[in-house]
């Protein structure tokens, strides 16, 4: 899933079949997401570590990247590729900290919708997952509208 984390709209969702590693549904999510909106800055968990995804990002889509440089076996050695090793050493002192705005995506797309899928095969559980973010999605532009529409008449004071 990748979202914006001002508005905490979700603008691409992969389903993947059983648990996965996330990074072969990397480009498809970014595709997805640049294609609806353009994306500056990119912050992703260590399960999308990897050189290719830096290259990706940065060198073909034009997207800055932050990713915890995590995968491997833990050594006092830094990373041997360029955009991970820069990652170890400018991490710790980035934007990294927002990160935790996806993850209160995912809580609100579980808490609105339900945490678990009622379809039960593969592709019913894909379109299931994508009208889920969907119905998110509606639900947070409807609550904007009606929170932002309340300010647009003047308070008037109740007349005796």
């Amino acid at each position: 899933m990748l979202c914006d984390c001002k508005s905490h709209l979700i603008l691409a969702i992969v389903p993947g079949h059983r648990p996965s590693p996330d990074v072969p549904h990397f480009r498809r999510a970014l595709d997805d997401a640049l294609s609806r909106k353009p994306i500056e800055t990119l912050l992703a968990d260590a399960g999308y570590d990897g050189e290719h995804v830096h290259e990706y990002a940065r060198e073909q889509c034009g997207v800055n990247t932050f990713i915890p440089a995590k995968i491997g076996r833990p050594t006092q050695r830094k990373p041997s590729g360029y955009w991970r090793r820069r990652m170890a050493n400018y991490l710790p002192r980035s934007r990294y900290g927002q990160r935790w705005q996806v993850e209160t995506v995912n809580s609100m797309l579980k808490r609105l919708m339900g945490s678990t899928l009622r379809a039960r095969n593969y592709h019913s559980q894909c379109r299931e997952l994508r009208l889920r973010a969907l119905t998110l999605n509606v639900m947070i532009l409807r609550r904007r509208e009606v929170f932002d529409g309340a300010f647009l008449t003047p308070f008037a004071p109740p007349t005796c």
